[in-house]
């Protein structure tokens, strides 16, 4: 657990950490004892529900996915630690095309970039005009790298629209101010980008923006002092009857119950 969050830690966004608990103690008696060891605030996600099966039956067990969901590695995670870090690092360091089309190769780099618009038309550059040589080999890569780079934009906007039915409007709304800028050549995704941020500027938002900024500040001091006192879990709750029927109150509740957990 400890190498996972210092994985996280060490590469940021760069990766995603996400923690399963698996033994049935309950997700909020696990995360209270993550609060305790320090292993919260981090970036990584800590869930109940399970994503897949290992195929193991030892723990800890892992399974480490590249950025189109494939699984690269699995396996006992601190017989394979080093092979992990190695392959983390292979893979957000300079990706291996191998024999894929320089053309091709192109869009997934302009996507690494996290220019979605700009990726989204080389590739329909590419497909027009595969070129005589090898060309029906140019033309399945270049369709299957549009599909990917249309995959990353969709994934985005469900990630976003997720922080925003799961208490995180602020997070929300900062990412789709990033994603407007990274779209911004592409008339439909433009579209699409520019009508989260303004459904998130909204009214329907405004009081979840205060009572995020208010959460988060109560959240990050728990992080930082490992333990739930007495007087943040009030204020959480108090903070939970106000926001009453809104995604803040859900995860203020969650909240509350992780801070009482590691009270004990």
């Amino acid at each position: 657990m400890p190498a996972a969050v210092k994985l996280q830690q060490e590469f940021g966004d760069r990766i995603q950490v996400i923690l399963v608990e698996s033994q049935n103690t309950g997700y909020e008696k696990s995360v209270g004892f993550a609060l305790k060891a320090g292993w919260l605030g981090n970036g990584a996600i800590w869930t109940s529900q399970r994503p897949f099966s290992t195929g193991s039956n030892g723990l800890p067990s892992f399974a480490l996915l590249d950025a189109s969901g494939k699984v690269v590695l699995k396996g006992s995670s601190n017989a394979l630690h080093s092979k992990i870090v190695e392959e983390i690092e292979r893979m957000v360091g300079k990706p291996d095309y191998g024999d894929m089309p320089k053309s091709v190769q192109k869009v997934y780099k302009e996507l690494n970039k996290g220019k979605i618009a700009s990726a989204y038309a080389m590739a329909e550059k590419v497909i027009a005009k595969p070129g005589s040589k090898d060309a029906s080999i140019v033309l399945a890569a270049a369709e299957a790298s549009l599909a990917v780079v249309q995959g990353r934009f969709d994934s985005q906007v469900s990630s976003i629209n997720w922080l925003a039915e799961n208490g995180y409007p602020i997070r929300s709304l900062d990412a789709a101010k990033d994603l407007v800028k990274n779209v911004a050549k592409n008339d439909d995704m433009k579209e699409t980008a520019n009508a989260l941020v303004e459904m998130l500027e909204g009214d329907e938002f405004k009081q979840q923006m205060k009572w995020d900024k208010s959460l988060t500040k109560l959240e990050m001091t728990i992080y930082e002092n490992k333990e739930g006192d007495p007087r943040s879990i009030k204020k959480i709750e108090e903070l939970k009857g106000e926001a009453t029927g809104t995604p803040i109150s859900t995860r203020a509740e969650g909240l509350a119950l992780v801070a009482k957990f590691a009270k004990k």
